[in-house]
């Protein structure tokens, strides 16, 4: 949103952008470390955390929305924030009396309502060893985060180990409760999620160990005679037109529950397609996966798996409608999975490398199973060399109409995948890059393929012919690359914004981040931008607004990288932006002799946050 937080031994400090004037100061945040300051999960709040504080504020205004010393909290147990409501809800436990689940309005920090009951037995009180048992289910509760749902704008669904619970929005009184229908009554389940019914607003699933149940969103019925099962349990389910697919993992091995199976060393599971009308499975037995069901992505009245078995990735199709695989067998590829997508030519699929496998790009043929690619675009080299790096080699790709450019490291040359033929070929010769980089990100644009690395540019014709190349040597000091890797891309929040206007784009974004912290944004802007902005009501009007005018300013992908270099004429270091499209320096800021700078760029406002001494801020318009 364009707030610049600030942290000095004395105080946690917000700085108008344009006007480099202190906006608001906490003292009580003074000396905090940057990892002490985040966002908070689904919003565009700010959280900052010291042993026995949590203090929750909107970054624009300083407006502290919660304080955990306002309910005497000890321990700080669940925080989630509800974008239908605008309001957070905060589960804690206090150093004396009962634990308390309370709810805060995101723009004001009013505390709406606060509950004290909702760890009370509901069953009756029983006698002697009973009554011990019930005595370590609450205290056990009060300490375990709550799953949390927010079902529609007047009711939250949460689950502790006592069971499910429905609460007022407005008041926070209990509407009903629930116990789960677990393989042995009485007993908690051990993994438990809820999820938001996507087509009929009625209702809610809860997966639980490995089962499935829909409750009335009205009085807490099950809808369902029968919860359906999977081998294993349910890790998350896909809410496909054909029905729910239930995507199993193996229960961890100290859970002793008689549903793990493992088969010559490898944990084995088995998913199944759940009916909407009464669960009713469609496949008469769960269909056998080997391995842990890790990820899944909707293609027409399909499913694309991805299957993790020690650390190696398999892929499958699963035909909802029927339940049935397409694969008579789960294909093998290299890596992680990164990118996929059916095409007329079969599964195209990109993968990511890890500390033991490279990546590849290949195509696998839905009538036989087989690889197309014989000889596949692979990026990497020989793992048996001592110092391989697998962020290193990671093949960067990007769309354009019916091709998939790829640029691999390990020969340092650029292919073109048809989509729709199936075929691949390189283009052009090896792309050498100066000082020994390799691409560090890739993107397509106007006026040709980017590949960027952290003192390199180069801009290549869609034919694989280096249009324009430039390279500024790093200054020979190690700590000055730190600060380089930092402004690589957009700092204002908005990591990834470029892609598209859209929540789904958002989602998509996130599922494919291998960046944790680009994971963890994008997932953040999905939920606000798939609730038709209803997360902005959650902030202040001026906080809204602001991210309103930089979400529409970023949806151009920035125009220049930025990079640190020696000054032209030995005299220092210097800080380089350099356009994308030509090549060419837009701007420079002089760093003197600093060999540490400690600065920020915001591609969104165009402007550089410079340390420029210990107790000095410079701004440069870029």
């Amino acid at each position: 949103m364009g707030a610049l937080l600030v942290s000095t031994d004395t105080a946690l400090a917000a700085v108008d952008i344009e006007r480099g004037q202190v906006v608001w100061e906490k003292p009580e945040l003074g000396g905090l470390s940057a990892d002490s300051v985040r966002m908070v999960e689904g919003s565009l709040l700010m959280e900052a955390t010291r042993p026995g504080l949590l203090v929750i504020f909107d970054p624009v205004t300083g407006a502290v929305v919660f304080d955990s010393r306002r309910l005497n909290l000890a321990q700080i147990v669940t925080r989630r924030v509800l974008p239908q409501s605008g309001t957070l809800l905060v589960h804690g436990r206090r150093a004396d009396g009962p634990s308390v689940v309370a709810l805060y309005d995101l723009v004001t920090g009013e505390q709406r309502w606060a509950n004290e009951s909702l760890f009370e037995q509901t069953e009756p009180k029983k006698r002697g060893f009973g009554n011990l048992m019930q005595g370590l289910m609450r205290a056990t509760s009060e300490d375990t985060a709550l799953e949390v749902l927010q079902a529609g704008p007047d009711m939250i669904v949460v689950h502790t180990l006592m069971g499910l619970r429905a609460l007022d929005a407005r008041t926070g009184d209990v509407r009903w409760s629930g116990a789960l229908p677990t393989a042995r009554a009485g007993t908690p389940a051990r993994h438990v999620r809820l999820y938001p019914s996507l087509k009929r607003a009625d209702r809610i699933y809860v997966s639980f160990d490995d089962r499935l149940m829909a409750y009335r969103l009205a009085d807490g019925l099950a809808l369902w005679a029968n919860p359906p099962r999977v081998e294993g349990r349910v890790r998350d389910i896909v809410q496909h037109p054909a029905g729910i697919v239930m995507l199993p993992e193996a229960p961890p091995a100290s859970e002793a529950t008689g549903n793990r199976r493992v088969v010559n060393g490898i944990v084995q599971t088995a998913l199944n397609v759940a009916s909407y009308e009464d669960g009713a499975t469609i496949a008469a037995k769960p269909l056998r996966m080997h391995g842990n069901v890790i990820d899944a992505m909707v293609a027409g009245d399909a499913v694309v798996l991805a299957v993790d078995a020690e650390s190696r990735t398999f892929v499958n199709v699963l035909d909802v409608a029927a339940a049935t695989l397409r694969l008579k067998k789960d294909a093998k590829i290299k890596g992680q999975l990164a990118y996929v997508e059916l095409t007329p030519a079969g599964l195209l699929y990109v993968s990511r490398p890890d500390a033991e496998t490279n990546a590849e790009v290949n195509i696998i043929d839905l009538a036989t199973g087989e690889s197309r690619f014989k000889d596949a675009i692979e990026s990497g080299k020989p793992l048996s060399a001592g110092d391989y790096n697998a962020r290193r080699y990671y093949l960067h790709h990007a769309v354009e109409g019916r091709t998939l450019y790829v640029f691999a490291n390990r020969d340092h040359r650029l292919y073109a995948v048809d989509r729709e033929a199936g075929t691949f070929r390189a283009l052009g010769g090896e792309i050498k890059l100066q000082g020994g980089e390799d691409p560090i990100d890739m993107e397509i644009r106007p006026a040709g393929i980017v590949l960027i690395s952290p003192q390199n540019l180069v801009l290549v014709e869609r034919d694989g012919q280096v249009k324009q190349q430039v390279y500024y040597p790093a200054p020979q000091l190690p700590g000055l690359l730190r600060a380089l890797y930092a402004v690589n891309a957009v700092r204002a929040g908005l990591y990834g914004a470029a892609a598209s206007a859209y929540g789904d784009a958002f989602a998509q974004a996130s599922r494919n981040a291998t960046d944790p912290n680009a994971r963890y944004v994008t997932t953040s802007l999905a939920t606000a931008y798939s609730q038709a902005g209803s997360q902005l009501t959650g902030c202040s009007r001026q906080s809204a607004a602001l991210a309103t005018k930089r979400f529409k300013a970023s949806l151009t992908a920035p125009g220049s990288v930025f990079m640190l270099t020696r000054a032209p004429d030995g005299s220092g270091n210097v800080l380089l932006e350099i356009d994308k499209d030509s090549g060419q320096p837009r701007a420079r800021v002089d760093l003197g002799s600093e060999r540490e700078p400690v600065y920020a760029v915001d591609d969104v406002a165009g402007m550089l946050f410079l340390r420029t001494a210990p107790s000095t801020l410079g701004c440069y318009r870029l």
